[in-house]
Parts: structure tokens; C-alpha cells; sequence
């Protein structure tokens, strides 16, 4: 597994565990947690062992995960915004899985499957770049260091920007925490950030 789909991976993962700590509803908490084990399960499956099977179950397992997703954004059960960026990143994380296989020639993938995922995952990613057209300059700005330094802190954004205020940039990272573009972590004093 190449280390660009290690963290496609990954940042598919992050925003799914703050989503399901999102949603109250005990059953769909269980439910996307179960889905959210089985696709972990499907991917180590197939990185250990590719084979058409693995991939056939990891492609489902990806599937199922976005279903839920889209069935607790339906029914309001959750943080609509944490759960339209998981189902983003899942939608992501299949495009480029069915891409590789396609171009790698792995094993053959299923045109009118890719084109599905294709179809799906254009509208989010327009919808997404539409929204981060509303954001200002600033917040922009902030939005691509935190992309580029994972897990900064707060300090590492405002030395970044010190022609900036404290003010400003505390503000911004607040802005884009709340609107879903970053996530915030405490470790104790110290306050991390990822983006989404």
C-alpha cells in the first residue's frame, strides 16, 4: 500500500470517529461503529491478501459505510456537517481505490461501479469547493497550513501568521472548527488541529 493511500486512509478514518461521537442515538452510534470495524476489517483483508474477493468485500464494506452515513444525515441523528465530511472522505477513499485498480490493471473493476462512485462523489467535492469559496481569506489561509501540518497547535498557526493578531487567527481556528473544515483536539493544556 503506497503511503499516499495510507493517509487517504487515515483521513478517511479521523473524521469518522468524531462523527460517530456525534451522533446520540444509541443504535446508529452502534450501527456505524459496527460498519466502521467491518470496512477496517475488509481494508486490512485486502492489504494482507489482494485478490478479487478482498476487493469485491472492501469495495461492499465502503458501500454499507456510506448507507449509514447517509441514513443518520436523513433522520438527523447526528452532527450533519462531521457526517457529510466522513461520507466525503469514504466517497474519496473508494474513487481512489477503484482508480488504482482500474489504472493498475489489478484486476479488472466494473465501468458502470466506477461510474456510480464517480457520479456520487462529484457533487460533494463541488459542493465543498462551493463552501470553501464562502470562507475568507484568512480562514483559507489557515485552512491550507493546518492541511500541510497536521496535528499543529495553536502557537504553530499564529507564529505562521504573525503579521496577524492572536485575535484573528483564534477566531478563524474557532470559524473553521465549527463549520466542519478542521478538527480540535485536546491533549491535556495543549490544543491540536487537523483538517478534515
Amino acid at each position: 500500500m503506497t503511503t499516499e493511500r495510507q493517509k487517504l486512509f487515515v483521513r478517511m478514518m479521523t473524521p469518522l470517529f468524531h462523527a460517530q461521537q456525534s451522533v446520540a442515538d444509541l443504535f446508529f452510534k452502534n450501527r456505524l461503529n459496527k460498519e466502521i470495524e467491518h470496512a477496517i476489517d475488509k481494508h486490512i483483508q485486502h492489504q494482507a491478501s489482494p485478490s478479487k474477493e478482498s476487493r469485491d468485500e472492501y469495495i461492499r464494506a465502503l458501500k454499507d459505510l456510506y448507507k449509514v452515513l447517509q441514513e443518520i444525515i436523513y433522520l438527523e441523528k447526528g452532527d450533519a456537517i462531521q457526517l457529510a465530511f466522513s461520507q466525503e472522505q469514504v466517497l474519496r477513499c473508494l474513487y481512489d481505490f477503484l482508480q488504482d485498480a482500474r489504472v493498475g490493471k489489478q484486476t479488472p473493476v466494473k465501468t458502470e461501479v466506477a461510474e456510480v462512485v464517480i457520479k456520487t462523489v462529484a457533487p460533494v467535492i463541488k459542493k465543498t469547493i462551493q463552501n470553501r469559496s464562502k470562507l475568507s481569506e484568512t480562514q483559507n489561509n489557515i485552512l491550507e497550513f493546518v492541511r500541510r501540518e497536521p496535528d499543529c497547535r495553536t502557537k504553530d498557526v499564529i507564529g505562521q501568521f504573525s503579521a496577524l493578531s492572536q485575535r484573528t487567527i483564534k477566531r478563524g481556528l474557532k470559524e473553521l472548527n465549527e463549520g466542519g473544515w478542521i478538527i480540535k483536539r485536546s491533549d491535556g493544556v495543549a490544543v491540536y488541529y487537523s483538517a478534515v
